[in-house]
């Protein structure tokens, strides 16, 4: 068996595969990775809150034993309003400075975890994102409220939790809104969820201690190649849904 072959034959057998979701332990990130969350621009499509976010998006495929990453020339992001119906993102065209750390260690370790296609190219984005609580701002975790987010694989992984508590992450049945599994992750823990099965969402986070706190988390969204959410075909369908009904 090829070391593809046996890869997939892991992550066929594993909890995710069994389940539509797992939590996995993720490697531990270099300083110089947690230290670029103190230099993210603020989500200027954001204002009601307070968070820092930066964009990486890959052409991704899998050759002679390893995964290729290509960085793909930055382009405005912008999700479905199929999927995202909350005024300020979905159906809007959104600007995102880029990641100034290598993030694909990790990438490469969540696609461990996934029952991933070997013969197939992947579009992955890359959010790195820190959400902060203070006197001023709520710690919302999740403006968009429960939802998909319109991939094959949603992946949140917790890079840092400073003087906070909450942000459970929840996995929803859309057909029942149960939620059929909750977590509070911890540094250097991820949830893997089959995003075409179901919603997920988390609860906002409050200060331990004080007013003030953040979480650092990665948001990996994994598509194949002809389902990327990326170029100039995916940006007209999607503005073309921003006249769907929203939520505020």
């Amino acid at each position: 068996m090829g070391i593809a072959s046996e890869a997939k034959a892991f992550a066929n057998n594993s909890q995710f595969s069994k389940f539509g979701y797992d939590i996995i332990n993720t490697p531990e990130m270099s300083e110089q990775v947690i230290e670029s969350f103190n230099s993210m621009p603020r989500d200027g499509h954001s204002l009601k809150r307070l968070r820092n976010i930066r964009l990486n998006q890959y052409f991704t495929y899998w050759e002679e034993g390893q995964w290729i990453y290509a960085l793909l020339p930055k382009r405005k992001y912008i999700q479905s309003a199929e999927f995202i119906r909350l005024a300020e993102a979905g159906g809007v065209l959104r600007h995102r400075e880029q990641l100034e750390c290598d993030p694909t260690p990790l990438v490469t370790a969540v696609l461990d975890s996934l029952p991933v296609d070997f013969s197939e190219s992947y579009h992955i984005n890359v959010n790195q994102i820190r959400v902060i609580v203070n006197s001023e701002f709520n710690g919302v975790t999740v403006p968009e409220g429960p939802h998909r987010d319109g991939h094959q694989f949603s992946v949140i992984v917790v890079a840092k939790r400073h003087n906070v508590e909450g942000g459970e992450t929840q996995i929803i049945d859309p057909a029942s809104n149960e939620i059929v599994h909750r977590a509070l992750l911890e540094e250097n823990q991820a949830v893997l969820i089959d995003d075409e099965r179901y919603i997920h969402h988390a609860s906002n986070i409050t200060p331990a201690e004080g007013t003030d706190g953040y979480r650092d988390i990665w948001v990996i969204e994994i598509s194949p190649w002809h389902k990327r959410s990326y170029g100039p075909t995916h940006e007209r369908l999607a503005l073309a849904t921003s006249s769907l009904l929203k939520t505020p």
